[in-house]
């Protein structure tokens, strides 16, 4: 046996070649004798919406479960894929199948846990537990939701080992949900405050010793800055959770919460990107979070190396499970129902704080005239998208407005109609688009009292004792997004209720312009809609008529 001796200039020799090459190579070299600990990569989808594929056909789930897999195979059994909720309702493959190829989807690519988003509520949480989630390879947890008996729906949290190390999963669900849902789906439920079911919990687990590391998975949203923002807000009341991974705002967030510290991260949305956080955990136990950077933390997939790419690396075996339901549907969804001629129609408000849109303009003079009425209005939360220039498919409706509603008819007066346009641009509401009417309003005057002149579209007056007739969708009608004056005036009386599904009503305008028209279904046209006294904005909107 050959013996090698080492002398104590061979030693300092060595140690001159280590710190050389520490120096002057990519990746700095670790002691063995140094515990180092074990790093971990935790990968967040949220708010996917249904996109399996985009609006063009291009292979979003194919894409992002390709890039997921290269993840995992560059830590395995280190990798953990959880999901920030909202995965399902958006497409109309998606839709028609109550979420199922989604499920397979994010089944398959190794989702192991994921929140509960408000858009979960939009079949009925019945559908999504019976349905939606049969067979799937992960759960849903959320702490603060509870049935009208007092008992939590889901598991409030979710523990997972990865190569010995214990990370807890505290699910929550954003209290948005109570108005953001047709409230029949949700009037069975009590959501409670996110901070003190979540730090329950983790009080809990923290006291029995189950877990190591310990996350909150919500479904709740920034302000768009990567700043603040109700999941800031969380963050910043939690103790003993390592990190927050959020969702619901639709942003790319990766941040530190102001007073605990704590990492946050948001995914984007629609299949636009995910988050990778790394994290590193010693022996003893020290846990430390990659310090969260968007240009680390956060990887985009529609880019130029991305689904749009033109040469896409994708998953095989997602692109057959899109494919597969794709094809089920592709005779509904596939027929040409028009075309848009003109740049892409957007839902861009032409007025701050509140204003209208090209599409919303649209959406709500169909809205009227589906059911013959004289005044419509459209939730600017139901309008999905912007419809690009081309071909106008069944499926790109289904995008444009994946939910449900139906709509109701309700006879009120000018003084009941003033009263929904102050709560339509009242501080911090979602808005409304509106059809058959004009209005004014002082952004500058008090909630409630910013509303200054109504006339029909036009510009006739309408007095004071007038019945008009009132086109609303149901989740409106029936106080979502916080309008609850509609429920005064017949929004909840289901005799109201036409049965005219908003999406086959703009569907069949679609048809019957094009057979009229040609292909050209959409086009643009100035109109004044509303105006805000307090702007310099003018009071000429695009029109989609």
């Amino acid at each position: 046996m050959r013996k090698t001796l080492i002398t104590k200039k061979s030693i300092a020799f060595i140690t001159s070649l280590f710190l050389a090459i520490t120096l002057f190579s990519a990746f700095p070299i670790i002691g063995y004798a140094a515990d180092n600990g074990k790093t971990f990569d935790i990968i967040e989808v949220t708010d996917f919406h249904g996109t399996l594929k985009d609006s063009s056909g291009n292979p979003v789930a194919g894409v992002l479960a390709d890039r997921i897999e290269n993840v995992k195979k560059s830590n395995p059994d280190r990798t953990l894929i959880i999901g920030g909720g909202d995965l399902y309702q958006g497409s109309a493959v998606s839709n028609i199948m109550k979420g199922v190829p989604v499920q397979q989807v994010m089944s398959k690519v190794g989702m192991e846990v994921t929140a509960l988003g408000n858009h979960e509520f939009d079949w009925g949480l019945d559908t999504t537990i019976d349905t939606t989630m049969k067979g799937a390879a992960y759960s849903i947890v959320c702490s603060n939701l509870y049935d009208k008996t007092g008992k939590r729906v889901f598991e409030p949290y979710k523990i997972i080992t990865k190569d010995g190390v214990k990370i807890a999963i505290i699910g929550g669900i954003t209290l948005e949900t109570e108005t953001s849902v047709s409230p029949k789906y949700v009037k069975d439920y009590e959501f409670k405050d996110l901070a003190n079911e979540i730090n329950s919990v983790a009080a809990q687990i923290k006291k029995d010793k189950l877990a190591d590391v310990t996350i909150a998975l919500v479904h709740e949203g920034d302000k768009g800055d990567n700043a603040t923002g109700p999941v800031f807000d969380l963050a910043n009341k939690l103790q003993n959770v390592d990190a927050v991974f959020g969702g619901h705002s639709h942003t790319k967030t990766a941040a530190i919460a102001t007073t605990t510290k704590i990492p946050v991260y948001i995914g984007a949305s629609n299949g636009k990107g995910y988050i990778d956080a790394k994290f590193n955990i010693t022996s003893d136990k020290k846990i430390a979070f990659e310090a969260p950077k968007l240009d680390t933390s956060y990887v985009a997939l529609d880019n130029e190396k991305g689904y749009k790419a033109v040469v896409k690396q994708t998953d095989i075996n997602v692109d057959k499970i899109v494919n597969d339901a794709n094809k089920l549907i592709d005779p509904i969804t596939s027929e040409v129902i028009g075309y848009n001629t003109d740049k892409e129609l957007t839902r861009k408000l032409n007025n701050t704080p509140y204003g209208s849109s090209v599409l919303g303009n649209w959406a709500s003079d169909v809205t009227k005239d589906a059911v013959r009425a004289d005044v419509g209005f459209q939730n600017n939360g139901g309008l999905r998208i912007d419809i690009p220039q081309g071909n106008i498919t069944v499926g790109t409706m289904w995008q444009f407005m994946p939910f449900d509603n139906t709509l109701y008819k309700l006879k009120m007066t000018k003084a009941q109609i003033k009263e929904v346009l102050e709560q339509a641009v009242a501080d911090n509401s979602k808005g409304l688009q509106v059809s058959g009417i004009n209005f004014t309003y002082d952004s500058k005057l008090p909630t409630g009292q910013r509303v200054k002149d109504i006339t029909r579209e036009n510009g006739r007056t309408i007095k004071d004792n007038e019945m008009l007739t009132v086109a609303v969708p149901d989740f409106v009608a029936q106080g979502g997004d916080s309008f609850t004056a509609f429920t005064k005036y017949g929004g909840l009386d289901v005799k109201n209720d036409t049965h005219v599904v908003v999406r086959d009503a703009l569907i069949d305008w679609c048809k019957y312009n094009k057979n009229r028209n040609g292909n050209n279904t959409i086009t643009n046209k100035d109109v004044p809609r509303m105006v805000n006294l307090s702007g310099a904005v003018s009071n000429l909107i695009q029109k989609a008529a």
